[in-house]
């Protein structure tokens, strides 16, 4: 967007807007941050109140033969299966909501290489790069997240877990 704006500007734009393009974009990466700190507490949050709630479940599957081992690849591939549907979804509304965005805010400018007067469409542009860190990040994160609740669920004995309440 800076670049289309400084397109549009003639090739050169002032330096103060300029710097407050970059302290927007250092914002939206801290608020994405912190949307990832809560996205992990929620799934560890999810994740501990499904292996709590599902006690009974994993005490049957523990009793009928399954490992420990297997017990942890279940959760965490329970944990992943969420955190790929959110971040599909994530990225998909994102890329959408952005572009909507870029339309509204710049559709009225005159656009290079014609710089025509009429408002035009502004083609979606995805920035590749903070997309794959985000997603890379939100990998690494599902998996530091989903090990507590893992961790709760190979605890469990099939006896205590079997037992009538």
């Amino acid at each position: 967007m800076k670049l289309l704006l400084t397109k549009a500007a003639g090739g050169e734009l002032d330096p103060q807007f300029s710097i407050i393009m970059d302290s927007f974009s250092t914002v939206m990466m801290v608020l994405v941050g912190v949307s990832a700190i809560i996205a992990a507490v929620g799934l560890v949050n999810l994740r501990t109140i499904g292996v709590v709630q599902r006690k009974r479940e994993l005490g049957l599957l523990r009793a009928i033969g399954l490992s420990n081992r297997q017990v942890r690849g279940m959760i965490m591939l329970e944990a992943v299966h969420i955190t790929v549907t959110a971040t599909a979804m994530g990225l998909v509304l994102g890329v959408l909501y952005g572009w909507v965005a870029a339309q509204s805010l710049l559709g009225s400018v005159r656009m290079p290489p014609f710089f025509e007067e009429t408002a035009g469409l502004v083609a979606p542009a995805v920035p590749w790069i903070p997309v794959v860190v985000i997603v890379v990040a939100t990998a690494v994160l599902t998996l530091v997240a989903a090990a507590t609740p893992t961790r709760l669920a190979t605890r469990v004995a099939p006896v205590e877990a079997l037992a009538v309440d």
